[in-house]
């Protein structure tokens, strides 16, 4: 889809948990062609101040309505003034932009795990995969703390296991959300996992029984994408991740988002946010 420059009008901006902020833009001829995995860019204040736009990803989508909803965190002051917008006013956005996830044929099984922030994508990703292929859906939520884990509701309204992890296990298990999946793929060699099992309930499946038709997505900090990787790597499971990176332009101008990639550097805004991970070249 052609990308937009236009005002969408907030229709809610509401704290969700502390720090965490959800947000509902109405966005006339807009809002059904944004993919998962794509991002916004928007204006934060009235004016020109910060003169730099913020990449917020589509955290969900509406197909009939011109609506996205966009999760946020306050970090800065950027979404301190976001956070500051009220419903009825309007944000000058530039969007969709970026490429989003890819769904390969054949696969009917899906991981996502999060870092932090990182739910934010995935949920439009889990919504448009339960809607089109209806199979399993497993989700792991890292955060630090319980305060920080966001968007389990969501995901289980949805239809998908969810797994939390927090780093001080004051909710769901303690440790960080790849050492999880790294248990989760060493409790069943996916080698040799049986594939003609069938699905069962999305509750039942793990990553060991469908391997190879298993879709897994992250998106989170740097850190965990490489770690990620590192641990899928043997496996030889396809997997998309969504970088978070600080933009520019957002629109493939400026190169202050490259990262590099077996083909070279190449721009988180414009040929990501979403990348195979085996592409990327971990420094």
């Amino acid at each position: 889809m052609q990308k937009l420059q236009t005002k969408a009008e907030i229709l809610i901006n509401k704290e969700i948990a502390p720090g965490h902020f959800k947000m509902a833009l109405c966005i006339e001829g807009f809002a059904g062609k944004a993919r998962p995995g794509q991002f916004l860019h928007i204006r934060a204040g009235a004016g020109y101040e910060p003169l730099l736009r913020r990449p917020i990803s589509v955290h969900r989508i509406s197909d009939r309505q011109d609506i996205v909803e966009l999760l946020y965190k306050v970090n800065g002051k950027g979404t301190q003034l976001m956070s500051r917008r009220s419903k009825g006013t309007f944000l000058d956005v530039i969007g969709p932009l970026g490429n989003g996830f890819k769904v390969p044929k054949g696969q009917s099984n899906f991981v996502l795990i999060a870092g932090g922030m990182g739910v934010a994508p995935l949920v439009a990703l889990a919504d448009r995969l339960a809607t089109y292929r209806k199979k399993a859906i497993t989700v792991i939520i890292g955060a630090k703390d319980a305060a920080s884990v966001v968007c389990v509701k969501e995901f289980q309204e949805i239809g998908a296991k969810v797994i939390v992890v927090t780093e001080d296990g004051s909710r769901g298990d303690r440790g960080l959300a790849t050492a999880m999946l790294e248990k989760i793929i060493g409790d069943f060699d996916i080698r040799k996992a049986s594939l003609r099992a069938g699905p069962r309930s999305v509750s039942d499946v793990t990553i060991g029984d469908y391997a190879p038709e298993v879709g897994l997505y992250a998106c989170g900090p740097m850190g965990m994408l490489a770690s990620v990787a590192k641990i899928v790597k043997p496996y030889k499971i396809k997997t998309q991740g969504s970088f978070e990176e600080r933009m520019g332009c957002g629109v493939g101008a400026c190169f202050g988002c490259a990262i590099k990639t077996q083909r070279g550097y190449e721009r988180v805004c414009k040929e990501g946010p979403v990348f195979d991970l085996a592409d990327i070249v971990w420094d």
